[in-house]
């Protein structure tokens, strides 16, 4: 995911406070100008938000998860007025932006109801010391720093940080500066929840925030989504001060065709996967290795399929809206000359769409592609899927493992067996067979990357208890005088710690 702001978004001074205009991209508009936090600001914040801790904390899980329920049930209730201000600030679809809004109500449902059981203490075996009794608790970190991106604003803001307060922590949020509206909106309902005011906080801005959040004394954790660049940076700072995170960063996501394939389906899949939020998904299929005896039928099924599918912004329900970063428009664009450059060819050009004011960007489809293009080796992050050959299944795990990158993937064939071998050979965090990106969605996989695509995981029982420290608890039973291992040692015990070992172990 991309995070850096761009060029266009002008800083502008209203008196002595420091602002970014937050402009709708799909027609330009103003939306408001957003304040930028200083490090000053932002020690204040982290100061309340540790304050709250002890109280936030203090909760029981079944109070904490009865205060997210009546989050959940604002968010419902308020569904449109939400979607509204995710598109106003992204230029996504209206469908879009219910997606976001469905894909929270799913993730937060899942947290509230198995919080109290997956953060709950949890006995373990001793394994020969029966007259002893083991078991963990989880407790919260503390101030939890979450830094989130533009491109889906509520998903990727929401999920982490429900997931930290269902934990127990305080949080502070650093939102993108592209899209700050939604993460304030969140702290809006939040607050109408009952959630206290210090315990999630906001912090809008840009990277001086960012950086100031991270490099806080007194922030316990940070969880970051965006770019691997960033991701980096944030990574060798939480590193040098011992501070964890968790990292989720960008992906070249792998589409496996085989030709035994439900090729209807897996076209539909290529064409969602690739170009739904105008291909702007960490998860987004941007590279679709298709077996060569039905490549060109399926590039000529996706083609035929992109040009009947309608672009826009409100009007009679398109399924592509606009760009959201116009930075990410160079990007996108730098990568298309780059493939017409090095000799692909382009079975849809792509570009600016020249029919709307806003960032909006044709879709492109790229064949005939070498893997020394950018549109096949870095992150587009764009309206773009590049399709190259294969002949083998081990060429094909090749191809899909030849990039720095491992966040998701997807294979698709009706032989089972063969489906399942070439998914534990693609090294990613997550996988799907004869499905696309619908994993995240599901609230009790884990999800995050390897390789450069991050560290750390977010969702299901791993995610939750990521924003915990682990504490073993052992205890004795018995409360003998001493144990056997104790001062003094003596020519009998070593001998019967020698018998003892022969027979459980030998």
């Amino acid at each position: 995911m991309q995070t850096t702001q761009s060029p266009a978004i002008a800083e502008m001074q209203n008196g002595n406070r420091r602002t970014i205009p937050n402009i709708n991209p799909a027609t330009m508009e103003l939306i408001a100008d957003v304040p930028v936090f200083t490090s000053q600001e932002v020690d204040e914040l982290v100061k309340r938000a540790r304050r709250a801790f002890k109280d936030w904390s203090g909760l029981s899980l079944k109070q904490r998860a009865k205060i997210l329920k009546k989050l959940q049930k604002l968010i419902v209730a308020r569904k449109d007025e939400i979607a509204h201000t995710v598109c106003e600030e992204t230029g996504k679809t209206e469908m879009d932006g219910i997606l976001e809004v469905f894909t929270v109500s799913e993730h937060l449902n899942y947290f509230r109801k198995k919080g109290p059981k997956y953060l709950k203490p949890e006995k373990r075996s001793t394994g020969v010391f029966l007259w002893k009794a083991a078991y963990t608790n989880f407790q919260p970190r503390g101030v939890v720093g979450v830094i989130s991106p533009w491109n889906y604003p509520f998903i990727l803001t929401a999920g982490p940080v429900l997931q930290a307060l269902m934990a127990g922590n305080t949080v502070i949020v650093k939102p993108s500066e592209v899209t700050p509206a939604t993460t304030l909106k969140l702290k809006e309902l939040a607050l109408e929840a009952g959630i206290p005011d210090d315990v999630l906080l906001v912090a809008t801005g840009d990277g001086s925030t960012g950086g100031a959040l991270v490099e806080h004394p007194d922030t316990d954790m940070i969880c970051f989504t965006g770019s691997t660049a960033t991701g980096r940076k944030i990574g060798e700072i939480c590193g040098r001060m011992l501070k964890p995170s968790i990292l989720e960063l960008g992906g070249k996501d792998p589409m496996v065709v085989f030709a035994d394939a439900n090729l209807e389906r897996a076209v539909n899949a290529a064409i969602w996967g690739g170009y739904s939020n105008s291909g702007q998904t960490c998860i987004s299929v941007e590279r679709v290795l298709v077996e060569s005896s039905i490549h060109d039928k399926f590039a000529q099924m996706v083609a035929d399929k992109l040009k009947e599918t309608k672009q826009g912004f409100r009007q009679d329900f398109p399924s592509l809206g606009s760009m959201t970063f116009e930075k990410q428009v160079g990007i996108v664009q730098e990568h298309l000359e780059d493939a017409k450059q090095k000799g692909a060819h382009l079975m849809l050009e792509g570009g600016r769409h020249d029919d709307f004011d806003g960032l909006f960007m044709k879709p492109a489809l790229v064949t005939e592609v070498t893997s020394d293009m950018k549109v096949w080796k870095d992150e587009t992050f764009g309206p773009v899927i590049a399709l190259q050959k294969f002949n083998t299944e081990e060429e094909a795990i090749d191809l899909a493992n030849s990039t720095a990158y491992g966040l998701n993937a997807s294979v698709w064939t009706k032989n089972g067996k063969k489906a399942r071998r070439v998914a534990r050979s693609i090294i990613s965090g997550a996988i799907c067979i004869n499905d696309v990106d619908a994993n995240y969605i599901m609230s009790d996989l884990p999800f995050g990357g390897v390789k450069e695509s991050g560290i750390g995981r977010v969702y299901g029982k791993e995610g939750l208890r990521a924003f915990t420290n682990m504490q073993s608890v052992l205890r004795d039973r018995l409360g003998l005088k001493k144990e056997l291992w104790w001062f003094p040692y003596s020519q009998g015990t070593q001998k019967l710690f020698r018998k003892v070992i022969n027979t459980l172990f030998g």
